[in-house]
């Protein structure tokens, strides 16, 4: 599933990787949590739980590794409830290295995660929430064809300043 586009490739994760997504994820968790929104990596990826415990509860396909220039500098995680009526709604996480990698790197994660979700036909809708301040990042959404479906008011409150979090949605089909 690897392909070069300019400098970045994306993947899915090896267990080799597994060691290399804790670090990235302890590394950017804070970004993570402050600017992608209410997502907690440290419940998609629990300290101490093993690499096939993980790919066993979200699924080995639902992971996609994004690297520019050899480093990995990016996750999209596509999490899914085992209960049969919610089963087609995947919910998507996001941590990138930067903000600045949203439009390349984030982009081509997450167009490919949308691409897996129509060659397996299981995922019919895609959620997201993102922070009403991050207008790259809602662009970047809508440009992969997301709309919004809702607003969360003073949804995240950081050093005191609260802020909304849009819903946004895309179907599958």
């Amino acid at each position: 599933m690897a392909e070069l586009k300019s400098n970045i490739i994306v993947r899915r994760p090896t267990e080799a990787d597994f060691e290399e997504m804790k670090r990235f994820i302890a590394e950017t968790c804070e970004h993570t949590r402050n600017f992608y929104g209410v997502h907690d990596w440290d419940e998609l990826f629990p300290v101490g739980e093993t690499y096939g415990e993980i790919m066993e509860r979200i699924e080995k396909g639902n992971i996609l590794l994004g690297t520019v220039e050899g480093v990995l500098s990016g996750i999209v995680v596509l999490t899914q409830r085992k209960s049969e009526k919610f089963r087609h709604v995947g919910n998507l996480t996001v941590s990138l290295r930067s903000d600045d990698l949203m439009a390349t790197l984030g982009k081509e994660l997450i167009g490919r995660m949308i691409l897996a979700c129509k060659s397996k036909g299981v995922i019919r809708k895609i959620n997201l929430r993102v922070r009403e301040d991050l207008e790259v990042t809602k662009e970047v959404y809508k440009f992969l064809g997301f709309y919004e479906e809702g607003v969360l008011a003073r949804d995240i409150c950081l050093n005191g300043m609260f802020y909304s979090t849009i819903l946004y949605g895309r179907s599958i089909d």
